[in-house]
């Protein structure tokens, strides 16, 4: 690794040094500006740069680059003001090619265009579609109900089950998943009914009041839980149902379908709120949803994209507008999320499926190309954490490296870079004049330091007679932005429970180790927001040496604790105390001292459990918190 340092400073050296010799002055102006970019990472260049001056770089230029290469040794007929000079300059050229140095430094940022291409601004990921989201961001209930689940009636024959039968498999569905026939009570299914669920769980956190269910074709549906149909007012194809929320939500049941047998069962259905009976079909988006989201930047589709373990791979199979349901495994049309970019003017950040092929890609961008308002860019990444071996996209790039290579080792790294690469020359490609609306995203896990070579270098891929990874048009660099003060490691359980008996400075003490990092002693890792803004100028340099933006493709708290329930309610009333307004703050301009560009929440809306406090807001209705405080905050003096 020493020898590439000293190879990359002597190269950049001689390119510096050659470049000034054609042109000092202009070369002296370069340095000066260089040197006052970089000043968190760079500190002594500046000054140093302040003492030389266009005459003496004209000076400098005379001496033949020979004369210095030779370790400091010079040749005879030197005058000492030249030797003086020579002295001077090289000290200056080295600090800067020390500026330069990475773990595996392979390009200059002098001369480099992207740098100044994106602002600092904060986006926010969505949560991601479900019955039991609080985010409810559709006028259409139905569009987030839950998948049909098989059921019978007590007393007919067979009927054995519950709740469910669990024959999912065995449903006659369209292509866009309406239910089709339903089996007799004599036929082999158990099922001979199937119900959905909507707004569930949600401790009667959704509107109440009249809803209309709007449907085509013939059958029966019949509503229970919060829901009772309206008998006088209701007529075929548009029921009528008061709901009275509380937790248990509206479950909706098909009990009979197509009962002619001439192809018109029941589809098509739509829950919406009477108010929005004449509105809906341009109005898709509920009103206060928008209000929530309107002043993030950028929002990142990863979830209602169900990208974790996504099962998209063909362009014919994608989600459609058509589909009964978006909280299924195919997530949110294209053509939704493309809908709500362009009326709150945000841009987008889609993540592409692991198993996405080439024309997948292509066509996704040729859509986005034509339906994107023109002065709108687009962030792409490739999947998502395909390093976590949580989510099964991490395994499939280990096969797909393993499969490649013959190795083992970090090819699931590399592998994930020569995808990226070759994602990011498919869009841009697509996007022709206009590929500077394309934003391509190369993430990698923020507390494996290193690791990021192997997915920007892929020496691997190069080993074949390719460019680096990150060569293949690629913008930005993207990390996590997470603090959690270690206060959810296992280790720290009993120090931490201790703290939760204390009250009020028990309270004290979480926030300040969250901040400072110092009541629990960490070795080689800190998650503090002292902790956390290291790792922000580690990768800024990082980011920097290969001429690359610096995002955050996910940031906020990460407190969890799923396995002890008296931790997890700690942890959630941490998340609603006014402190955690202070902490994001510092954690946002942490980010903006270090040359943070993107800066992404996670996430929007969404309801506390023991799997974390993720949602900025608890609840659609919830118009603030602290969390969110700080956020729109920060927005605001930044805009």
């Amino acid at each position: 690794m020493m020898k590439q340092v000293r190879f990359f400073r002597n190269t950049l050296f001689k390119r510096i040094f050659e470049k000034y010799r054609q042109s000092s002055v202009g070369a002296w102006h370069s340095a000066q500006k260089f040197s006052d970019s970089p000043k968190n990472s760079c500190p002594n260049a500046a000054p140093l740069l302040s003492d030389v001056t266009p005459t003496t770089l004209q000076t400098f230029s005379k001496i033949p680059f020979k004369i210095i290469s030779r370790r400091g040794k010079f040749f005879a007929g030197i005058s000492k003001r030249s030797l003086s000079l020579a002295a001077g300059m090289t000290a200056t050229l080295l600090i800067l090619s020390a500026c330069l140095s990475s773990p595996h430094p392979t390009q200059s940022p002098l001369g480099s265009s992207a740098l100044a291409a994106l602002p600092m601004s904060v986006g926010t990921n969505l949560n991601g579609i479900a019955d039991w989201s609080t985010q409810q961001p559709f006028i259409d209930a139905f569009k987030s109900a839950r998948s049909w689940i098989t059921q019978c009636q007590s007393g007919e024959p067979e009927c054995k089950s519950g709740w469910s039968t669990d024959e999912f498999d065995q449903l006659d569905l369209d292509p866009n998943g309406w239910v089709k026939s339903l089996p007799a009570p004599a036929d082999p299914p158990e099922y001979t009914r199937v119900s959905t669920l909507l707004f569930r769980d949600l401790i009667g956190q959704y509107p109440g009041g009249r809803y209309v269910v709007l449907y085509t074709g013939e059958g029966t549906l019949e509503y229970g839980f919060d829901a009772r149909k309206d008998e006088a007012t209701s007529k075929r194809g548009r029921d009528v149902i008061t709901v009275t929320p509380s937790d248990a939500g509206i479950q909706l049941t098909i009990t009979a379908t197509d009962p002619r047998k001439t192809g018109s069962y029941i589809r098509n259905i739509q829950v919406i709120p009477e108010q929005y009976e004449q509105t809906y079909r341009t109005q898709v988006f509920n009103p206060v949803f928008l209000e929530r989201i309107r002043k993030f930047r950028t929002f990142r589709f990863m979830d209602w994209m169900q990208t974790n373990g996504s099962e998209q791979g063909n362009w014919d199979t994608r989600a459609k507008v058509t589909d009964a349901t978006y909280a299924t495994g195919k997530g949110v049309p294209l053509e939704v999320m493309l809908d709500l970019a362009n009326r709150l003017g945000i841009d987008p950040w889609f993540n592409m499926p692991h198993k996405a092929s080439d024309a997948y890609m292509t066509n996704f961008a040729k859509l986005v190309r034509d339906r994107l308002k023109a002065n709108r860019k687009v962030y792409v990444e490739y999947s998502n954490e395909v390093w976590n071996w949580q989510f099964p996209q991490a395994h499939f790039a280990l096969q797909q490296g393993k499969s490649r290579w013959s190795t083992e080792g970090d090819v699931f790294a590399q592998w994930y870079g020569l995808r990226t690469a070759q994602m990011s020359d498919i869009w841009k490609r697509v996007f022709g004049q206009q590929r500077s609306r394309v934003v391509s995203v190369m993430a990698t896990q923020t507390a494996w330091r290193g690791l990021e070579n192997s997915v920007l270098d892929c020496p691997l891929w190069v080993d074949e007679g390719n460019q680096p990874c990150y060569q293949h048009s690629i913008d930005a660099l993207a990390i996590a932005g997470y603090f959690s003060g270690m206060l959810g490691q296992e280790a720290n359980q009993a120090t931490v429970e201790a703290w939760s008996n204390e009250g009020e400075a028990g309270y004290k003490k979480a926030i300040a180790q969250l901040d400072q990092g110092n009541l629990i002693p960490s070795k080689d890792y800190d998650d503090s927001i002292k902790g956390v803004t290291d790792w922000f100028r580690y990768y800024q340099n990082v980011a920097r040496s290969r001429g690359l933006q610096l995002v955050a493709y996910e940031g906020g708290q990460h407190l969890v604790s799923s396995n002890n329930p008296k931790l997890s309610e700690f942890f959630i009333n941490l998340n609603r105390r006014p402190e955690m307004t202070d902490l994001y703050t510092k954690l946002l301009e942490a980010w903006k001292q270090a040359g943070g560009t993107l800066f992404m929440n996670f996430s929007d809306i969404g309801r506390p459990s023991k799997w974390g406090s993720w949602g900025a807001l608890e609840y659609v209705s919830q118009a603030r918190s602290p969390k969110y405080d700080a956020l729109i905050n920060f927005i605001d003096r930044n805009s």
